[in-house]
């Protein structure tokens, strides 16, 4: 599966990909209980990985992992830049009752954004889109897209969509989601990984989509102009963002 997906960024950076997301469990994915505690030990060979592909492609990466630390074992994801450092990381802060029971995880106490090239980003991991609070913390820390790995096999695929699309309006923000596609000559059934990899605009509009097959796609955003719409009836159009930020009362919440 590895070497199938760094094949495919090499695919995306060739079709002019600047940034490029891969899924949630990477080093993991099919594995079971006692491999993925083990396989969390031994990140750094797919870290290694990851830097000489940006520094070779230069293109930014996100790569989520399942990570042993000092601290524990963490549901994870870490921004490469084109050089190949690592620039950001960000903890999934909303485990699922499998991650905690099964494999133990760790959450992440922290929802934070951090600076790029594109704009300001953020990043939040499969359950977490459950919660509207990370995609409103995002918003409210600047950012302008939010980084989406994602498993998410136990939910149907129209309300996951349904998910994507709200969670980028709720943020005024592009959405980038990247899962699992199903492998050549497989059958594509309900309640398994189903694709949808997808970037999704901040008024909620599809602008890409890689439907259930393995594979990338891909869209040009703007993150730098916001979505905009009249505020009321015969106003003038004005940045969401700003409009939704004047008129929230954060003492009621």
């Amino acid at each position: 599966m590895q070497q199938s997906a760094w094949g495919l960024v090499r695919g995306a950076a060739q079709e002019g990909a600047r940034l490029i997301v891969l899924p949630e469990y990477f080093n993991v994915m099919g594995l079971h209980t006692d491999q993925v505690r083990l396989e969390s030990k031994n990140t750094e060979n797919q870290c290694k990985i990851a830097s000489e592909i940006c520094q070779e492609l230069g293109v930014w990466l996100l790569l989520p992992l399942i990570e042993h630390r000092v601290q524990g074992i963490f549901n994870t994801a870490h921004l490469f830049d084109p050089s190949g450092q690592k620039v950001f990381t960000y903890d999934k802060t909303h485990l699922t009752l499998g991650e905690r029971q099964d494999y133990g995880l760790t959450p992440g106490n922290a929802i934070q954004t951090t600076d790029t090239e594109f704009g300001c980003v953020g990043v939040m991991i499969c359950y977490d889109i459950y919660f509207p609070e990370v995609a409103r913390m995002l918003a409210l820390g600047g950012a302008q897209i939010i980084l989406f790995p994602s498993l998410q096999r136990s939910e149907c695929e129209e309300r996951c969509m349904l998910l994507n699309r709200v969670r980028a309006m709720d943020s005024t923000a592009y959405l980038i989601r990247s899962s699992y596609g199903k492998r050549p000559r497989k059958v594509h059934k309900p309640n398994l990984t189903y694709g949808s990899s997808c970037i999704i605009g901040p008024d909620g509009k599809i602008l890409a989509h890689a439907g259930h097959d393995e594979g990338f796609t891909h869209a040009v955003i703007e993150p730098q102009k916001p979505w905009q719409r009249q505020r009321c009836h015969g106003m003038p159009p004005q940045a969401v963002r700003d409009f939704l930020n004047e008129d929230r009362r954060p003492e009621l919440y």
